[in-house]
């Protein structure tokens, strides 16, 4: 079996040896497609090789094979020439040789990326903040780690998991807590759990108010939590969702923002009230007839986010999840259901790798319409195709209901259909104020109570 020198770091013949391994291991494609970047790649041959092989690992999740990455490649001559090299020259390695290899690599460029920022921070500060980054920096470096999961001793490693553990917690603790979806019937029934890492989705039929309980959520994250929010519009235009956010942060109908008709007395006031907002609110929008997004396009914005912000965003809203796909599209005659199950699963997991709340709309279609007329009927997995796909992985599932006689009202049912941590409850009737671009009315609620 052929080896590797230790020193050796993305040499041409190293390069070969792990593109090599990534078309015919799952194991290194895998790792090579989340980890290696394409920028750099020495040749634009390589990084064409590196976009073709990674397209297959995300849509199929395995590794291409020689033959199929033969036939995506085609239409360049001098790819497919890179490729035929490869095959000559390459020799069979253990895929633990060149993963470790891939690791140190990795491991380094992390390093100068860290040497580099927190030399900026410590230009621009009195110091302490470039230590403690310093500090996190390390830790995460020697956590990184491209080896596949081990058998754990807990016996042997009570105390070393415990250590672990508090230091986790501890620099947990340092981010601001996410504790509420700003309506109180349904913060009382939550009682202060963190949502960090978990997903709540928001089910309704068209027309009900999906996209006004998201924004909803943003608005608030950001204008009093003081959280940053991040906002994918799937459906729509962005400057429709930015317009309507603008209107919601000062309460005026969006027509008159969108429209310019706010008097210059008026709008200073409005400006004044904005610039009080304790955290961010960014809104990323995808052509409207463009691919079908699927939720690696949902983790590379969030990697945009992170280059760009120096953090992941706190809060991360989807709206709407029916447009979504999942990485791998499932095939067969229940694939509908199971494409749901898979979509949610792995927004589910990007809430708990990044460290954020995800809050995903989704539209449910109700065979029998007159059923929604009915002010008892709520939305549940027993009664909506939707809800059965995705209630699999989420933390909360929120339909909304209303009738045609309870919209005239501007009031509507909410009810936890799902809910991981505490019961189900009644459903929770709430005053809206769509006229102000505010889905949730606290006075209005509050009267209707008393």
């Amino acid at each position: 079996m052929a080896t590797i020198k230790k020193n050796n770091v993305l040499t041409p013949e190293y390069l070969k040896q792990l593109y090599w391994g990534a078309i015919n291991n799952s194991q290194v494609c895998a790792a090579v497609s989340q980890y290696m970047e394409e920028e750099l790649l020495p040749t634009q041959d390589f990084q064409s090789l590196h976009v073709a092989i990674t397209k297959h690992y995300f849509t199929h999740k395995s590794a291409p094979k020689y033959g199929i990455i033969k036939q995506t490649v085609a239409s360049s001559r001098a790819v497919l020439e890179l490729l035929d090299e490869i095959q000559d020259e390459a020799e069979e390695i253990d895929p633990d040789v060149l993963l470790e290899q891939l690791e140190k690599y990795l491991k380094l460029t992390m390093f100068q990326r860290s040497y580099k920022e927190i030399g900026k921070i410590y230009q621009s500060t009195d110091g302490m903040e470039a230590v403690e980054q310093f500090y996190k920096d390390a830790e995460e470096i020697k956590r990184f780690s491209l080896k596949q999961e081990e058998f754990v001793d807990v016996v042997s490693t009570f105390h070393e998991r415990f250590i672990s553990n508090r230091e986790k917690h501890n620099d947990n603790s340092r981010k601001k807590a996410i504790t509420s979806f700003y309506i109180h019937k349904m913060d009382e029934m939550n009682q202060g759990r963190n949502l960090r890492g978990q997903l709540s989705m928001f089910l309704a039929k068209t027309g009900v108010g999906k996209s006004h309980i998201a924004r909803h959520i943003g608005t608030n994250a950001c204008y009093t939590s003081g959280l940053d929010v991040l906002h994918i519009q799937l459906e729509g235009s962005t400057s429709e969702t930015t317009d309507a956010y603008s209107a919601g942060l000062v309460g005026v109908e969006s027509r008159l923002y969108e429209s310019g008709m706010i008097n210059d007395h008026a709008m200073k006031q409005y400006e004044k009230l904005v610039e009080m907002a304790a955290g961010t609110l960014v809104v990323r929008g995808f052509p409207k007839f463009g691919k079908r997004v699927t939720t690696v396009d949902i983790n590379n914005v969030l990697d945009e986010y992170q280059k760009k912000f120096g953090k992941n965003p706190d809060v991360l809203i989807i709206d709407s999840g029916d447009l979504l796909d999942p990485a791998e599209k499932a095939k067969g005659k229940d694939d509908v259901r199971q494409n749901r199950i898979n979509m949610t699963k792995e927004v589910k997991d990007i809430a708990g790798e990044r460290d954020l709340w995800a809050v995903v709309t989704y539209q449910a279609n109700v065979p029998d319409p007159k059923l929604t007329e009915d002010e008892s009927f709520v939305l549940t997995e027993h009664n909506c195709s939707e809800a059965k796909g995705v209630s699999y992985a989420v933390t909360h599932l929120v339909t909304l209901n209303q009738t045609s006689k309870e919209r005239k009202e501007r009031v509507m049912r909410l009810y936890f259909a799902k809910s991981r941590f505490f019961p189900q409850g009644e459903p929770i009737k709430i005053a809206t104020d769509y006229e102000h671009e505010k889905f949730y009315s606290e006075e209005r609620t509050l009267n209707m109570a008393s």
